[in-house]
């Protein structure tokens, strides 16, 4: 039985996440907890919470998800949808979104699936730009690719 792409995801995640926990800039305001969740084509949901505080995974988990559901519902890179909107380049509302809701904070990416279809990926625990390298590296590494607008 094959796995599904969020398990490849998140086992590759896995797999990169000790590498991150190296530097003092990446734990130094979440001890090491993080939250990876992946939203399939088909809607399935896959998550993993890493670290043994509960109350940062929790912190780190409910981030993740603000992103990854902003990702899924925008075909957009978390940060980069809110420039656009705050630009006046896209309408919020256009995507069923409400600027209170929105979530500016990179760490959520859109991945292309072999077909085309979206997969809307999310990390929450380190700096932003760590956020989005874990997945970026992970997907690269099972042979799909992050959209980049």
């Amino acid at each position: 039985m094959s796995s599904s792409i969020s398990e490849q995801l998140i086992a590759e995640v896995i797999r990169l996440y000790p590498s991150y926990v190296l530097d003092p800039l990446d734990v130094q305001w979440n001890h090491g907890n993080a939250a990876a969740v992946i939203i399939e084509p088909d809607g399935d949901f896959h998550g993993h919470l890493f670290g043994t505080d509960k109350d940062l995974g929790q912190k780190c988990y409910q981030i993740a998800t603000r992103k990854v559901l902003q990702v899924w519902r925008t075909g957009y890179p978390t940060g980069r949808f809110e420039e656009l909107v705050y630009t006046g380049k896209l309408n919020e509302g256009s995507f069923g979104v409400q600027r209170p809701d929105l979530i500016g904070w990179e760490g959520g990416v859109p991945i292309l699936a072999t077909d085309g279809r979206l997969i809307a990926a999310a990390f929450s625990g380190f700096r932003g730009v760590k956020d989005v390298e874990i997945l970026e590296r992970a997907a690269e590494a099972i042979g799909l690719h992050v959209k980049r607008e």
